[in-house]
C-alpha cells in the first residue's frame, strides 16, 4: 500500500536538497556539491518508485470499481424466483439455469448453475462446485 505522507515527505526532503544546492556557496568543494546531488537523486528516486506504486494502486482500485458497476448492472436484469435469482425476460419472467446464490455472496460474481446428476433439477456451481437440488429450468425464450 501507497504511504502518502511518507511520499509527501520524501518530496519536501529533495526539495529541501534542492534550495540547500541553490545557496550553495561558490567556494564549496565539489565532493560536497556531488553528495548533495546523489542525495537528492536518491530522493527523487523515491519518489518516482511511490508514485509508480501509487499508480498502480490506483489502477486496481478502478478495476474493482468496474467490477462493482458491473455486478450492479447485472443485478437490475436479474429476476428472483423462489429464492433464487434468473436472467430476466423481456417479458419480467425468469429465463434460463439459476445462478448460484454462494458465489453471489462469498465473491460478488454471478455464475449459472449447469445441470448435475441424472434427475432434473439437481444443479451444481462450476465454480464453487456447491450442489443444489430441486430447481426450476425455465425455457430462453427468443426475444426478437
Amino acid at each position: 500500500m501507497v504511504d502518502i505522507p511518507g511520499t509527501l515527505s520524501i518530496v519536501a526532503q529533495a526539495i529541501g536538497i534542492a534550495k540547500d544546492l541553490r545557496e550553495i556557496d561558490k567556494g564549496l568543494d565539489s565532493g560536497e556539491f556531488k553528495a548533495k546531488m546523489a542525495e537528492l537523486y536518491s530522493s527523487l528516486a523515491d519518489v518516482k518508485m511511490a508514485l509508480a506504486d501509487a499508480q498502480e494502486e490506483m489502477k486496481a482500485k478502478d478495476k474493482v470499481i468496474a467490477d462493482l458497476r458491473a455486478n450492479f448492472a447485472v443485478k437490475e436484469e436479474l429476476v428472483i424466483y423462489h429464492g433464487y435469482k434468473y436472467a430476466k425476460g423481456q417479458d419480467g419472467k425468469p429465463q434460463g439455469e439459476p445462478l448460484c446464490p454462494r458465489c453471489e455472496q462469498n465473491l460478488g460474481k454471478f455464475h449459472r448453475l449447469a445441470h448435475h446428476g441424472a434427475n432434473y433439477g439437481q444443479m451444481r456451481c462450476p465454480e464453487c462446485k456447491s450442489d443444489y437440488s430441486h430447481l426450476e429450468i425455465f425455457l430462453w425464450r427468443d426475444e426478437a
